[in-house]
């Protein structure tokens, strides 16, 4: 028994590395300001999906970390996005090509 949860969790963290990688590949290749931005949050999961199997001892520790996780999450995508929405009313753009020129009010 112990030999399919070893195998489950490499599964696991296997899967999570792709997943990180594949927000790394995405921040890395994209020029729109979103993109980049879900591709943070796909890089920041495929993390989290890498601690899953160490947190999966401890039931009361995983759902506190869980719930921890999900609402800072939460707040971070709420700041970016309003930072977004802010940088595209003064630039009208979404390329992060421009990011410092920025016009002043």
């Amino acid at each position: 028994m112990a030999m399919v949860a070893n195998s489950v969790d490499l599964a696991i963290v296997a899967f999570g590395i792709v997943v990180m990688a594949m927000g790394a590949y995405g921040l890395t290749y994209s020029r729109n300001l979103m993109r980049q931005l879900l591709s943070v949050e796909v890089a920041f999961n495929g993390l989290l999906m890498m601690l899953l199997p160490l947190l999966s001892a401890n039931a009361s520790s995983a759902t506190y970390f869980g719930v921890v996780v999900i609402s800072v999450v939460s707040a971070e995508i709420i700041v970016v996005v309003a930072i977004l929405v802010s940088y595209y009313r003064a630039s009208r753009s979404m390329s992060s090509d421009n990011l410092e020129e920025v016009p002043e009010r």
